[in-house]
């Protein structure tokens, strides 16, 4: 189900079944007594929006958002970047990568032209405040992951690391699913 469905929590991977929490036919006995909460796809998405609320906190005194922090880093990273470039980098909405990339380029963060090469292509660098910035994002990123896999512990990370793999690749393999029910998760544009 999707945001479209009315059922924001739940996930392309959670089947009506599993957000009602009724039996599917060709699962093993106890999946009827699954309820929301045990589903991949929902606890994928809580994890997701706890870890996005911890690095947010850890950004805030940056004025930036997590979406506006992946941008000005991804950026930072490799300059002269264009937007389709990096919103494929990103798993997002092209349209949602110009608009936060438009209002980091407005907070003088980032600088935007026309490749010389071909002129309807934006590349897009950090400014010496967004380099800065981006630097900061990056030693941020390493204690807050730091922080993240002491709680997992090494066996725990490496495991995590394997099973998120074979996820992707799952998910990705299932080309009914990717290519008609999963569309690819878009940032969130909050200026």
């Amino acid at each position: 189900m999707d945001d479209r469905a009315g059922m924001g929590d739940a996930t392309p991977f959670d089947t009506p079944a599993d957000v009602a929490g009724g039996a599917r036919p060709d699962a093993g006995p106890d999946v009827s007594a699954r309820t929301l909460e045990s589903a991949i796809g929902y606890r994928v998405g809580r994890a997701h929006r706890r870890i996005r609320s911890g690095w947010e906190s850890r950004i805030a005194d940056l004025g930036l958002t997590g979406p506006q922090a992946a941008v000005l880093r991804a950026v930072a990273e490799r300059p002269g970047t264009g937007l389709r470039e990096l919103a494929r980098r990103l798993y997002a909405d092209p349209m949602n990568v110009k608009r936060l990339a438009d209002v980091l380029e407005r907070d003088g963060l980032l600088a935007s032209a026309s490749d010389p090469d071909d002129r309807r292509r934006r590349v897009l660098s950090p400014t010496r405040t967004g380099a800065s910035i981006g630097r900061l994002l990056v030693d941020r990123s390493a204690e807050w992951s730091a922080l993240l896999e002491r709680a997992l512990g090494a066996d725990g990370v490496a495991t995590l690391n394997r099973l998120l793999d074979r996820l992707e690749a799952g998910v990705a393999g299932d080309a009914s699913t990717a290519e008609q029910d999963v569309a690819e998760p878009e940032m969130e544009v909050r200026a």
